[in-house]
């Protein structure tokens, strides 16, 4: 039987855009794994009860880095590569 701990949220690296992140320790086989999932993707899944393949993001529709919001309502699932997309249009805007 694993026991799985949630630590955080904490702050996010600049690598994910500052976003919130969890930590999650279980022990596996007498090892302690150490993994971090996004703020955002932990609560989307907590609050509906999904679960989401790899190939899935959850999307913020208002993006405003740290400063967007994790409510609900401003939150969507969306495929990986549409997302990275969509990021990517974004980025290119703003040289």
């Amino acid at each position: 039987m694993t026991m799985k701990s949630k630590f955080g949220p904490y702050k996010g690296s600049e690598q994910n855009g500052g976003r919130p992140i969890y930590v999650f320790k279980k022990k596996v086989a007498g090892k302690t794994v150490t993994t971090s999932s996004n703020k955002a993707r932990v609560e989307y899944k907590e609050k509906t009860g999904k679960t989401l393949s790899k190939k899935t993001d959850v999307n913020h529709k208002n993006n405003k880095g740290r400063a967007g919001s994790d409510a609900m309502s401003n939150l969507n699932t969306i495929s990986h590569k549409k997302n990275v997309g969509k990021e990517n249009k974004r980025r290119a805007g703003k040289r």
